[in-house]
C-alpha cells in the first residue's frame, strides 16, 4: 500500500497510486485488497458491528476512456433500499489525466478545490497553482525539505532503483514463464500433430491391407470353393502379398499355406 491512514472514528482510509495498468485488472485488483483489509479488523467470532468502513482512493495516471470522469465512485450499497450506510467498502478511481481535458474545457481559472488538487497533484512541484490551497503550500514544504536533503534525495533514488529493477525482474520473469508456456504449448501442437499423422499412417496401412485381405480371400474361394477360409484371418500385409502371388501362379494348397507356417 502507498498510503494506509485510520481517523479518530476508527475508519480506514488506503490511497494508491496506480502508474499504468488495464483498468478491469485494476479494479479487481482494488476489490481484492479492500475486501482483505475489511477481514483483517476482526478475529472469527468477534461482533461483526465492530467493522469500519474502509475507503480508498486510487490515483490512477489515466484517462477515463469509458465514461470521461475526473472520479468514479464504488461501493457494495443496496441501490433498492439506498443503505449506503450499512456498506463496509467505498472506492474512489480519480483518473488523473481526465485534468488536462477539464482545463481545456473549462480553464485553470475556473477549477473547483477538487480540480485544482488533482491538477497539483498531476502536475506535482511545475505546478504554477502550488500556493492557492492548504495540501499545495504543504506539498511544496515538503517537496523544497527533501530537495535539500541530499541523503534522503540518495536514499528514495537508491529505493526507486531498487523498485525498477524489481519490476524489471518480474517482468523479465514473466516472459521467461510465457516463453516456457508458448515452447510447452508448441511441443503438445507438434505431439499431437506427429499422434495424428502417426494414426493416419496406421489408418491407410489397414485400409490397405484390408484391401488384399479381400482379393486373397475372394481368390481363394474360387479355386478353393470347399476349403476352410479361417486361417487367412489376421495376416500380415506381407503375407497376404506372398499368398496372392502364389494363387496367381496356381502353387498348390500345401504350398501356399507354407507361408504361414502350415
Amino acid at each position: 500500500m502507498d498510503v494506509r491512514v485510520k481517523t479518530s472514528e476508527g475508519e480506514t482510509v488506503n490511497i494508491e497510486i496506480q502508474a499504468y495498468d488495464d483498468f478491469e485488472n485494476v479494479f479487481k485488483r482494488f476489490q481484492y485488497y479492500a475486501c482483505k483489509n475489511i477481514a483483517m479488523q476482526i478475529e472469527e467470532g468477534d461482533d461483526y458491528n465492530q467493522l469500519k468502513p474502509f475507503y480508498q482512493i486510487v490515483l490512477y495516471h489515466e484517462y477515463d476512456k469509458e465514461h470521461h470522469e475526473l472520479v468514479r465512485e464504488f461501493s457494495n450499497t443496496g441501490n433498492k433500499y439506498h443503505d449506503n450506510q450499512r456498506s463496509l467498502i467505498y472506492m474512489y478511481f480519480v483518473f488523473m489525466k481526465e485534468i488536462n481535458r477539464i482545463i481545456e474545457e473549462k480553464g485553470e481559472e475556473n477549477l473547483n478545490e477538487l480540480e485544482e488538487i488533482v491538477n497539483l497533484i498531476e502536475k506535482g512541484n511545475e505546478c504554477d497553482r502550488i500556493n492557492l490551497t492548504k495540501v499545495g503550500r504543504i506539498m511544496k514544504k515538503k517537496y523544497d525539505k527533501f530537495m535539500e536533503n541530499d541523503d534522503l534525495k540518495d536514499e528514495a533514488l537508491a529505493i526507486a532503483k531498487f523498485q525498477s529493477q524489481q519490476k524489471a525482474k518480474q517482468r523479465n520473469y514473466e516472459k521467461v514463464v510465457e516463453a516456457l508456456q508458448s515452447a510447452e504449448e508448441e511441443k503438445s501442437k507438434a505431439l499431437e500433430k506427429a499422434k495424428n499423422a502417426e494414426e493416419e499412417k496406421i489408418k491407410a496401412l489397414e485400409e490397405k491391407r484390408e484391401k488384399i485381405k479381400v482379393q486373397v480371400v475372394k481368390f481363394y474361394q474360387k479355386k478353393y470353393p470347399n476349403e476352410d477360409i479361417s486361417w487367412l484371418e489376421n495376416l500380415t500385409e506381407k503375407q497376404y502379398d506372398e499368398i496372392l502371388e502364389l494363387l496367381f501362379e496356381d502353387k498348390s494348397l500345401d504350398e501356399i499355406k507354407q507361408v504361414i507356417g502350415k
